[in-house]
């Protein structure tokens, strides 16, 4: 599993995956949070979990969710840890 969680300079954080892990991070996602929304656009997609919004990108088979918040960050961290990043 190629999972990490990178913080990023305004606070918020980015949960990086490889494509093959995808699955394992919507199972994580969904054991901690519940089912989980998604609204596409042309370029990203925005994911609702547990009412916080993300950012979800994935240019060049490299996805990752962009947290939103403060509160987005420590739920990123906390799927990081369940999946052992």
């Amino acid at each position: 599993m190629a999972i990490s969680l990178k913080r990023l300079s305004d606070g918020a954080a980015s949960l990086e995956f490889g494509t093959g892990d995808a699955e394992a991070v919507r199972a994580a996602i969904a054991a901690r949070y519940g089912k989980m929304r998604r609204r596409r656009f042309v370029l990203a997609a925005e994911v609702t979990i547990d009412g916080e919004r993300f950012a979800f990108q994935n240019q060049w088979n490299d996805p990752c969710l962009i947290s939103r918040s403060q509160r987005g960050a420590e739920m990123l961290e906390r799927i990081a840890n369940d999946l052992g990043a």
